[in-house]
């Protein structure tokens, strides 16, 4: 497996050392200096960008960042490693990954001859590919790091939009929402750490989903995206990997909003629908039975919490009459049921056809029909638990769809066009 770190803030402790070099150049060209508790919301853009959050806001001018960035390079590269550290458990994270043969990246805004410097300081031997801010490159968010990242990792990609065909084999972690939107742009997968720059908090407000607070908690996201999500790649079309990715990441809001563990949370909707290879009328107990026959999560988990993350697997099926036996059977079922009306209409005809594949439209309406008042309209069978706010929208919406049958029917008789004509 590919996996990329961000630098700063990521592996590496290094606001000191940047803001001394930060004061220092400030000071050689008579500007204020600022106290070191305030560089981390300075710092992830590059040091230009750094250098012109530590002026004053009306000396911000390109010609006065390049005055202070004269002084700051030449203190930062004699400096870098007086005061920078790394993280505590990561030298052991990467020796670890190293030891197992996944190839390991470094993505940094730091420019590019301190970056190699650095990282060949604390980690040397350990990484295939460093790369940081470099001439006539975009800086991070632009995701141009993560492509020359894999080109010199020999990945032959025609098109950038191959990348999400990798995504099993390939990990982004970093602290910012800087890393966070590079990730994202890529089309890659994110992981956020909280021991960095940027509070926990702070990432959780700006909607950040997978947030791991100890380095060694990685392994078990390397594990779930290399050998458990691709799983979902064979199933139908309501249940592939981007239906498990969604239900991953409402599985962690409402673990946040109900004060539940999150990692918990995370395995149970990886491993929800995993049954399905199995059975689909069994897929809730199957799943279960996937989750505690795994030996690699109990590495992870004790045997109390594998018990009952099976027991909210099984507990997740939207058919259930039964409540949940604990929160966490609550919080993988509605974040399981993503009520968006569209999708749940356009699921419930690709249903329809997967069973009949040579009905015409008007049988396909009609079963499609029965079955979304059978499990959606008033007094079906489908119950939310927890009542998130987006289900409660989205299925009253989808039930003034249901009552409107000429509404229905077009919106049903569209996707069923659109699916002959692929």
């Amino acid at each position: 497996m590919i996996i990329i770190f961000d630098l700063d803030g990521t592996l590496l402790n290094t606001i000191d050392d940047l803001g001394y070099a930060c004061n220092y150049a400030l000071e050689q060209t008579g500007y204020p200096t600022h106290r070191i508790e305030e560089y981390p919301r300075m710092v992830g853009n590059g040091i230009n960008n750094l250098i012109r959050r530590a002026l004053p806001e009306t000396e911000r001018t390109e010609e006065n960042i390049l005055r202070v960035r004269a002084h700051f390079v030449p203190y930062y590269d004699a400096h870098n490693s007086d005061y920078t550290r790394p993280y505590e458990g990561i030298p052991e994270l990467l020796q670890s990954l190293k030891a197992q043969g996944h190839r390991l990246a470094v993505a940094s805004n730091k420019y590019q001859a301190a970056t190699e410097k650095i990282v060949s300081h604390f980690f040397p031997g350990i990484f295939d590919v460093i790369l940081g801010e470099r001439e006539g490159i975009p800086r991070k968010p632009d995701p141009h790091i993560v492509y020359d990242i894999l080109s010199s990792l020999n990945f032959k990609l025609e098109g950038f939009s191959q990348l999400s065909t990798i995504n099993s084999q390939l990990i982004y972690m970093g602290d910012s929402l800087v890393d966070r939107d590079t990730a994202a742009n890529a089309h890659v997968p994110f992981v956020a750490c909280s021991w960095g720059f940027v509070s926990r908090q702070d990432l959780i407000e700006a909607g950040v989903s997978r947030i791991i607070d100890h380095p060694a908690e990685l392994a078990l996201d390397i594990y779930i995206h290399q050998s458990i999500l691709p799983q979902y790649d064979a199933f139908d079309g309501g249940h592939r990997r981007d239906h498990a990715e969604t239900v991953i990441s409402e599985s962690l809001k409402l673990a946040r909003a109900n004060n539940a563990d999150e990692t918990m949370a995370y395995v149970i909707a990886a491993y929800h629908d995993l049954g399905l290879k199995i059975d689909r009328e069994l897929h809730h107990i199957h799943s279960g039975e996937i989750l505690m026959a795994d030996n690699t999560l109990r590495r992870f988990f004790t045997p109390d919490q594998l018990l009952t993350m099976r027991d909210a697997v099984e507990d997740h099926r939207a058919s259930s009459q039964n409540p949940p036996r604990t929160i966490y059977g609550a919080i993988v079922a509605e974040a399981d049921r993503q009520i968006d009306p569209l999708t749940v209409i356009h699921r419930t005809m690709a249903y329809s056809r997967k069973l009949f594949p040579e009905a015409d439209f008007e049988t396909l309406y009609q079963r499609s029909l029965a079955h979304l008042h059978e499990k959606y309209a008033e007094g079906g069978y489908m119950k939310l638990w927890l009542h998130s706010e987006r289900n409660v929208q989205g299925l009253a919406t989808l039930r003034s769809l249901i009552h409107d049958e000429p509404r229905l029917r077009t919106l049903c008789r569209d996707w069923f066009d659109k699916s002959k004509a692929l």
